[in-house]
């Protein structure tokens, strides 16, 4: 497509848009789990994403993700500016596919291991370029156009591997230790936003990583986990400073769009006319792990549940404290609401099945400071992150994932 044929249909995507905007949804899509999707349900989003690379999609998100990069990372406008770039992603997906919908990827379940994730396989996004260009998959022999001609590269952080991200039982923790935006926007930005952009590496590593297609898949599962999080007592949370350091309100301004923070707040409404599923008609139902991330086949959301109301109730106190009435309701008879242990670490009856916790990566100096991050606020993240996973294990407690 030419350059006045892109622009016109940009200017059309626009008017639609806000059309769309004052008029409400009229049609909800839904946001699925990437590995739900049937090859014929692949086949045809792959198709509408081919079409949007060739008329220049990916270019024009590519450099408004360029541009505005300082304002929309290292301040609380992360969240609201991610939903509303997602949601302009989907709309212009859906003038191929009116049913178009951006699927999220669970990365939290295959965190342990993420190269050896089914998403990144040649019947999904595809894999590893070493450092060069993606050699199979949905994006294999694309050339993308900004911010220069070039193949889309990937470049996992350890070669052939990547390290591991950040567990399900630790973002788990950490949306319940934190109440305010700032506090839960920063330490998402500064663990497993960063973990996955910088584990695939290549042009994920840059200002312009909506080049890749798992930028979006990445995005719409950190969208996910707030809608959750608003849905805890949340929904109208905003507060924190943008990138200028001024304070924000839900009548900000977004940067780029100009529109006003709350008018992204809540799913099914204004132009946020999209859900989740697996979890809209559960976001009520209160915290829970199965939640945050889908579990085995084998190790059902009860269960997995229970295994984390068995840790010493002040392991439960400090890191999972919407979890401490439920394991107080379950504690054996003659349990005392201050006992270091209702369960033991070794020589203990209980079959423990499941995983070591891990330690996941940290974000590189180079990585810190693209983003203007307090240097010492991350290291006192990775700190804390690491002495979630010593105590966890010492606790005795084994992952399902």
């Amino acid at each position: 497509m030419n350059v006045a044929g892109f622009v016109g249909l940009v200017l059309a995507h626009f008017l639609v848009g806000l059309t769309a905007a004052q008029s409400g949804c009229s049609h909800v899509v839904t946001r699925r789990d990437i590995m739900t999707l049937s090859p014929q349900e692949w086949d045809q989003m792959a198709s509408v994403l081919q079409r949007m690379q060739n008329d220049g999609w990916f270019r024009y998100f590519s450099e408004i993700h360029n541009r505005e990069f300082n304002n929309i990372h290292g301040n609380d406008n992360f969240f609201p500016w991610h939903r509303r770039f997602l949601r302009d992603f989907e709309e212009a997906g859906q003038r191929y596919d009116p049913d178009f919908a951006v699927p999220f990827w669970d990365e939290l379940r295959d965190s342990r291991n993420p190269a050896g994730s089914p998403v990144l396989t040649d019947r999904r996004v595809g894999g590893n370029g070493f450092g060069g260009c993606v050699r199979d998959g949905l994006q294999q022999g694309w050339t993308m156009s900004f911010p220069g001609p070039h193949c889309l590269v990937r470049g996992y952080d350890r070669g052939g591997q990547m390290q591991s991200w950040y567990s399900p039982e630790f973002v788990f923790s950490m949306m319940q230790r934190y109440n305010d935006m700032h506090g839960f926007r920063e330490n998402i930005e500064f663990t497993l936003h960063g973990s996955v952009h910088l584990g695939v590496g290549g042009d994920m590593a840059t200002l312009y990583s909506s080049n890749d297609f798992i930028f979006f898949l990445h995005h719409a599962n950190l969208d996910r986990l707030w809608d959750q999080w608003q849905s805890w007592g949340h929904q109208w949370t905003m507060d924190g400073r943008n990138h200028q350091g001024n304070s924000i309100g839900l009548n900000s301004g977004l940067p780029h769009y100009g529109d006003a923070v709350g008018s992204t707040m809540q799913l099914g409404v204004n132009r946020m006319c999209f859900r989740y599923s697996g979890t809209w008609g559960r976001r009520k139902s209160g915290n829970s792990l199965a939640l945050v991330s889908t579990p085995p086949p084998n190790k059902g959301a009860t269960s997995a549940e229970a295994d984390l109301e068995k840790l010493p109730l002040p392991v439960l106190q400090k890191w999972f404290p919407a979890l401490v009435s439920s394991a107080r309701g379950n504690a054996p008879a003659g349990a005392a609401a201050g006992t270091n242990s209702t369960r033991s670490s070794s020589g203990s009856s209980e079959r423990l099945v499941g995983h070591f916790l891990v330690y996941p990566a940290p974000l590189t100096d180079e990585w810190v400071g693209m983003h203007r991050f307090d240097k010492n606020k991350v290291a006192k993240t990775m700190e804390e992150a690491r002495e979630f996973v010593d105590v966890l294990n010492r606790a005795g407690y084994r992952s399902p994932y």
